[in-house]
């Protein structure tokens, strides 16, 4: 084998080897985003997700806050994780942070009290939910 036909199949091997990189890359890729689209929960529709009697706590000994309330999932199917998503507001109404609460095991048609803390360190007046989502 001659200088150039070496150069040639060494190039050549090197631009299969960057395509058979770039389809394994590419299939994990799709793998992954197929299978974190909805974490199992086929069937759920966030849109039948509601947050009710929602409440912010202060225990006065402590100064710990929690944002409290209860989840309703009108899906027909059990959903294994609910992300609610808070936003936080001074007195003056004006939004200085966000939380996310986690809710696990909600049964289908049913519903599910809940509460997170709220680990921030700025006064915090008033919340509300701003989305319900299932991961």
């Amino acid at each position: 084998m001659n200088a150039v036909s070496s150069r040639t199949s060494r190039s050549m091997g090197r631009s299969a080897a960057r395509r058979a990189l770039a389809a394994m890359v590419l299939l994990a890729l799709m793998t992954w985003t197929t299978g974190c689209g909805n974490s199992g929960q086929q069937g759920v529709s966030a849109s039948r997700l509601d947050v009710s009697n929602t409440r912010l706590v202060t225990i006065t000994e402590t100064g710990e806050r929690s944002f409290s309330g209860t989840l309703i999932n009108e899906n027909s199917k059990a959903v294994s994780i609910v992300q609610v998503d808070v936003a936080l507001y001074d007195e003056t109404g004006a939004r200085v942070g966000t939380t996310m609460i986690e809710v696990e095991d909600v049964p289908a048609n049913s519903e599910k009290d809940f509460s997170g803390a709220l680990d921030v360190d700025y006064p915090v007046a008033k919340a509300r939910v701003l989305s319900v989502a299932t991961p």
